[in-house]
């Protein structure tokens, strides 16, 4: 006997709740792959998630988000280590969301009473922006150092740095940390000279003062284009304001996990 359904459609669920979305760049590093910015992301379904679990049992499981990105949307054959890092986490955590109505929800607890409260928040129309990009973009900015005064030159991280950052040797990481890592390779000139490798740039560095390596991060941060994931709170017991900070790691984008 053949089934009997209430369904209106047979259409694949990856077809039927796909959604386009404009990625906060603008695109601008593929506008050809991403014309107008957009890019259309499929849900994180069972089999998606099937193939997550059994792709972190496999050597080299810090790729398997990036390799995730790859399957959730269409890239329209943009590399995936060629895309801004922000890009990335939005269309994941787009994905991840279409299964709840693009509702994520999760427990923040307030660091003054402890008292757990259950939140939701809409993904990704609920959360503030930074950094936003257009199509126009040309890649990088210049930025003046308050002290030293060099103007420097610097571009938003993307994943090609992230998995150049998982390569390191042991050698190389004693030298400067994952942090730092992905400040530096993000600086393409300095005073209008071409950064000559990470080494060079790591010397300069480390001779700025506190306050102009300081400087250099947070306009690093500004720069980025990419959706902020503190959500703010205010505490029903003791009315204390919070953030809560959701965590995109691997365990987020298992099933089940918030």
């Amino acid at each position: 006997m053949a089934i009997k359904t209430n369904l209106k459609s047979l259409q694949p669920r990856r077809e039927h709740f796909k959604r386009e979305i404009t990625l906060l760049s603008g695109g601008y590093y593929n506008p050809a792959a991403f014309p107008g910015g957009k890019v259309t992301v499929y849900p994180w379904d069972s089999h998606i998630d099937s193939w997550f679990q059994e792709r972190l049992r496999l050597p080299q499981k810090e790729y398997a988000l990036w390799e995730a990105a790859e399957k959730v949307a269409d890239l329209n054959k943009c590399p995936v280590r060629d895309m801004v890092m922000g890009d990335v986490w939005t269309i994941l955590m787009v994905s991840k969301a279409i299964c709840n109505d693009c509702v994520v929800e999760y427990i923040a607890r307030c660091p003054h009473c402890e008292r757990a409260e259950q939140a939701s928040i809409r993904i990704p129309d609920e959360l503030q922006i930074q950094g936003k990009k257009t199509a126009e973009y040309p890649g990088f900015e210049n930025i003046t150092l308050p002290e030293s005064k060099d103007v420097v030159t610097i571009r938003p991280l993307i994943v090609g740095d992230n998995i150049y950052i998982l390569e390191r040797t042991p050698e190389q990481r004693t030298k400067m940390s994952d942090m730092i890592a992905g400040i530096l390779l993000t600086v393409k000139a300095v005073g209008g000279g071409t950064v000559d490798g990470v080494d060079e740039v790591l010397e300069w560095y480390n001779a700025l003062s506190p306050k102009d390596a300081e400087f250099l991060q947070k306009e690093q941060g500004r720069l980025h284009p990419q959706l902020d994931t503190r959500v703010h709170h205010k505490c029903e017991n003791c009315s204390e304001k919070f953030s809560y900070d959701l965590e995109l790691n691997r365990d987020f984008f298992r099933a089940g996990e918030r």
